[in-house]
């Protein structure tokens, strides 16, 4: 019994002494942590843009700022026009510098209203209000995705300060360098895929659950149906309208044009397959199906001989607020589907990595079975 307590009190004197004598975290130690961190994360990310592009994580702020910049120069020009007074023809030039698809949309509705003397504010007024509500939306999307995208970035950094913090404190970790190296690496890949996951489920629900071919539609239809409103303003007829319209929605968005058809005397469009409407989201069904509905309000009020220009509002405010609730569904789904990566990447990395602590560390207390 003596000579065993006196063991355990030379071993207790062997680990603190040990314990005392490593630095808590040296230059080299600092180094390897960096590059474990900068090549998974590198890794990671090539391995994901292999397989698909990632969101920019600025694309939304660049996107607001242009819509910013695209509503002030339409307001210059309604304020203006407004006033009794002729906008300078630089302010009609600016119009074609905007962004896709909105220079495309000035060009092909404004100036074809000043070449036939039509009333051009009415257009003006609501492509105004369609870069205004495209503005909102997108603002108020990132603020309540804010969330989503705070926790990845905690549970990327989460890896490494477990990392450190289980080397410092448990011994025999510092021991065995090459064994806890490869296992944070493991780790932090492990977490960043993690990370990275909850980044493009939050990008996908501040476009409504839309794909990221699908998420240029929206736009696209609004432009379509203002492109049309504006030509029939222009004098018009009503098939070769839509015709045009939907031969400009064709070079922006090819498979919603095919869907909506080029005839306005159409039964439909080209017919979507089984497979590829199963593969379109529920706000790209959505959108798909815009085009019928548009086409039959358009035979129905030529032949009852109504203007067609108010039946188009109408669904096209009915379609803004169907997709404003599919945006606002996804964005009160996302906390819920944001547990997925939660449990299955990042718990798991970071249960892992203290597990293999605590063994190594119960290992070392042990005479060193597992070796290193």
């Amino acid at each position: 019994m003596q000579s065993a307590r006196a063991e355990f009190r030379t071993d207790l004197q062997h680990h603190s002494s040990r314990i005392a004598a490593r630095p808590l975290l040296a230059p080299l130690g600092m180094v390897l942590w960096f590059l474990a961190a900068l090549l998974a994360l590198l890794s990671v990310r090539e391995a994901l843009l292999w397989a698909g592009p990632l969101p920019h994580p600025w694309a939304a702020r660049r996107t607001e700022a242009q819509l910013d910049r695209i509503v002030a120069l339409y307001t210059n020009l309604q304020e203006t026009l407004e006033s009794g007074a002729l906008p300078e023809a630089a302010h009609w030039t600016a119009l074609g510098t905007l962004p896709t698809p909105w220079g495309e949309l000035s060009r092909s509705t404004l100036e074809l209203l000043r070449a036939r003397g039509a009333a051009v504010l009415p257009t003006l007024r609501r492509l105004r209000e369609l870069a205004r509500s495209q503005r909102s939306t997108l603002a108020q999307a990132r603020a309540r995705s804010a969330q989503a995208l705070a926790q990845a970035g905690v549970c990327a950094a989460l890896v490494p300060a477990f990392g450190w913090a289980l080397a410092a404190l448990l011994p025999g970790v510092s021991g065995r360098a090459g064994l806890w190296f490869g296992l944070c690496v493991g780790a932090l890949a492990l977490a960043a895929g993690g990370a990275l996951w909850m980044i493009q489920l939050a990008e996908r629900a501040r476009w409504g659950g839309l794909g990221r071919d699908e998420q240029p539609w929206p736009l696209a239809a609004a432009a379509t149906v203002e492109r049309f409103l504006a030509l029939l303003r222009g004098g018009e007829p009503p098939d070769l309208a839509w015709t045009r319209a939907v031969e400009h929605l064709g070079r922006e968005a090819p498979a919603l044009a095919r869907a909506w058809g080029a005839s306005a005397w159409g039964t439909d469009g080209e017919p979507v397959s089984p497979r590829e409407r199963a593969e379109a989201s529920a706000g790209g069904r959505l959108l798909l199906g815009f085009g019928g509905e548009l086409r039959r309000a358009l035979q129905a009020s030529v032949l009852e001989g109504r203007p067609c220009s108010e039946r188009t509002e109408a669904q096209l405010t009915a379609l803004q607020r169907d997709l404003g609730a599919q945006v606002d569904r996804e964005l009160t789904l996302l906390a819920t589907r944001t547990l997925k990566p939660l449990f299955l990447c990042i718990a798991p990395a970071l249960l892992g990595l203290i597990g293999a602590a605590l063994l190594i560390a119960a290992d070392d207390s042990l005479g060193g079975l597992l070796g290193g």
